[in-house]
């Protein structure tokens, strides 16, 4: 034993390391629900970007659902639909999940993008 002002006692030895281990699940269920945030605010900037992507080249005379699809990264493109009406352009995505056992019926992301006709 150590005397009265310095340092720790025998019994508290590896208490850090148990309190961590304790730990550990709950700092990593954080990390995932962080990175499934992040998934879905991409998965939002991405269908806008590919709305107006499509938008904009339906007025210029293009196809706008395969430049909205094109505009998408590859890792979502599988999940995504594009719709044209005129020259406004809808994507829908749905969200990719990282918890097993949760449908993605329900999220799913749509937004839409008109470019006034040139």
């Amino acid at each position: 034993m150590r005397a009265a002002g310095g340092g720790s006692r025998r019994g508290e030895r590896g208490s850090a390391a148990l309190e961590f281990t304790g730990l550990l699940p709950l700092l990593l269920l954080a990390a995932l629900f962080a990175w499934q945030l992040l998934l879905a605010t991409f998965t939002v900037t991405a269908a806008e970007n590919a709305a107006r992507t499509g938008s904009r080249t339906e007025s210029r005379g293009g196809d706008g659902t395969e430049a909205a699809l094109g505009a998408l990264p590859g890792w979502l493109r599988d999940q995504a639909r594009a719709a044209v009406d005129g020259t406004e352009v809808r994507v829908t995505i749905e969200v990719p999940v990282l918890f097993p056992g949760i449908s993605t019926d329900d999220l799913t992301v749509t937004r839409t993008a008109e470019f006034p006709s040139i």
